[in-house]
């Protein structure tokens, strides 16, 4: 209690908000004082009101922005290509060389699942591939396998 006491007073030091000092008296203990505590953002993304309750947000946006995951896609890509296979002379964090490996792989296996959908609907087999694409978790691609067969 004490050090989220400490974190929210340190937050509100850095955010030029104060504490306001409500009232102090001496116990036989010593000194007991009360302060107004303003909100503070502990994290980006998450403030809290002085009661400790988090202040109602509007709701999340449906989905994200396509300019956003176009960013992130490009920064997967160059991750990729330049830290996936790297020798150990190359750039790249110990961090970096494990999440282009993961991103890779996951990029595999996506371009594996959609050729199987693609193979089962050239052969007409549209509950097949449906079910594929769900199985292997890419509700897109399920969706689109669903779109292709109805047209």
């Amino acid at each position: 209690m004490i050090s989220l006491l400490l974190v929210m007073a340190g937050s509100a030091l850095l955010q030029e908000e104060q504490a306001k000092l409500q009232s102090c008296e001496m116990t036989p203990t010593g000194w007991v004082c009360h302060y107004q505590m303003p909100a503070v953002t502990l994290s980006p993304g998450v403030t809290l009101t002085p009661d400790g309750v988090p202040p109602p947000v509007a709701p999340p946006q449906t989905g994200p922005r396509s300019d956003t995951v176009d960013e992130d896609a490009g920064r997967q890509a160059r991750l990729i290509a330049r830290c996936a296979d790297a020798s150990w002379m190359a750039l790249c964090l110990p961090g970096d060389r494990r999440e282009a490996r993961r991103l890779r792989e996951a990029a595999e296996a996506r371009d594996a699942l959609r050729g199987e959908v693609t193979r089962l609907l050239s052969e007409n087999q549209c509950p097949a591939a449906v079910k594929a694409a769900l199985a292997g978790g890419d509700l897109a691609l399920a969706k689109e396998a669903r779109d292709f067969c109805k047209s």
